[in-house]
């Protein structure tokens, strides 16, 4: 068959699909749709013209592909592996679009569901913005529906007043603003002033630093004066034997210090009152030794009587070193013999023998060591008896310490 005879067929094919088309149309606009049969018909019409509306597809592609083969010379026409490439091709290209739409409408759905929250949002913002509005509406109109009664209510003698003191607060204003010029003009004087000031200042600046220095090297001066003092105040007490111990209330305590080789130390506390007036200055009332053994009452009733605090201080220091060699003596034979000393009476009590069965007395002169003499005034407990003048040590003026060596020798002995 001819490629015409082929044209024709199809061409034929094509007109009676175009008239059942027509006729399938017809059926279907000149029936009521109520009736139950038009409507199987127009059913099966619609499946029949499916497959005829497939056929009549069929027979498109067939007179293009005849078209070409009848216009298109066999030495251009395209071989079986170059269509199969072309179709790969394409299907690769579809494949290609396919993927990229279907990105493309991920992408638009992700668009879409932003642009609905988005808008969800704005349209929640409106809304809260829109009752703000609302709000503040009905807030001016009820300030204008009060600012209207206000100013409807004001009669005209209160508009007066108001005026008037509106004049007032403005006169008040105007003198203010007067002071306000007045006070920057004083502002800027003082800023001249400090400025004037910080130039003083500046130039008495070097001389301050000297004046620093000067006080600094003075301080410096007195800080060494002060130690040399304090040395010199120590040294002076070593030497003149006093110094200060304590101070509390109205009552001085000074310490005394004998001479080393009878090194014996009191506490001499000094009793002050207030004075009478006119004078009104302290009074020496009263004062006390820490020393049991030296009678300082007779310093104390004449310097209290004189208020004469350096004669109490030198007398009592010039009895303590006459007392500290006997109170010395005391101390140092109490470490050998069972001694008692009366300092009131001035007799010394000891107990000798090799059982303590003997006791003697001494009596000590108020000058002893210096100027006094010890004498044995009694001796109890011997065997038999012997005349006191038969005691008597061989040294020429014995001291304490050789009376009681000879009694110890000579108890013991005899």
């Amino acid at each position: 068959m001819s490629a015409s005879e082929n044209w024709e067929t199809h061409k034929r094919v094509l007109c009676e699909v175009q008239e059942k088309q027509k006729v399938l149309h017809d059926l279907a606009t000149s029936h009521d749709g109520d009736e139950p049969c038009t409507g199987a018909r127009l059913q099966c019409a619609k499946a029949k013209f499916a497959n005829l509306k497939l056929e009549y597809i069929e027979l498109l592609i067939k007179k293009k592909l005849m078209n070409y083969l009848e216009n298109v010379p066999q030495e251009e026409w395209s071989s079986a592996g170059v269509t199969t490439e072309d179709f790969k091709e394409t299907r690769r290209d579809l494949k290609k679009t396919k993927a990229e739409m279907q990105t493309t409408e991920e992408e638009i759905q992700e668009m879409i569901a932003k642009a609905n929250t988005a808008q969800e949002e704005f349209e929640s913002k409106l809304k809260l913005l829109q009752s703000k509005l609302e709000s503040i509406e009905q807030k001016r109109n009820k300030l204008s529906q009060l600012q209207t009664e206000r100013s409807s209510g004001l009669s005209h003698d209160q508009l007066l007043q108001q005026r008037s003191a509106l004049q007032k607060a403005e006169s008040m204003l105007s003198s203010y603003q007067t002071s306000v010029v007045q006070h920057k003009q004083e502002i800027s004087k003082l800023a001249e002033a400090k400025e004037a000031m910080q130039a003083l200042l500046e130039d008495a600046r070097p001389n301050l630093e000297k004046m620093k220095m000067e006080r600094a090297a003075e301080m410096s001066r007195e800080q060494c004066m002060e130690t040399w003092c304090t040395n010199t105040l120590q040294k002076l007490s070593h030497l003149s034997g006093i110094k200060e111990h304590s101070l509390h209330g109205n009552n001085l305590t000074l310490e005394l210090t004998s001479p080393s080789d009878t090194p014996v130390n009191g506490l001499l506390t000094l009793k002050f009152k207030d004075g009478e007036p006119p004078a009104s200055q302290w009074r020496l009332n009263d004062a006390e030794i820490n020393i049991e053994s030296l009678d300082i009452a007779d310093l104390i009733n004449e310097a209290v009587r004189m208020n004469d605090v350096v004669f109490l201080v030198t007398q009592v220091k010039s009895r303590l070193y006459s007392h500290a060699p006997l109170r010395h003596e005391i101390e140092t034979l109490r470490n050998r013999y069972a001694l008692d000393w009366l300092s009131d009476e001035g007799v010394i009590t000891v107990i000798l023998g090799d059982k303590g069965q003997v006791v003697c007395s001494l009596s000590v002169d108020a000058g002893y060591p210096g100027m006094g003499s010890i004498k044995l005034t009694s001796v109890e407990g011997l065997h038999e008896q012997i005349a006191l003048e038969s005691f008597q040590p061989e040294i020429e003026s014995p001291t304490i310490t050789d009376w009681l060596d000879y009694l110890h020798n000579k108890v013991t002995s005899g």
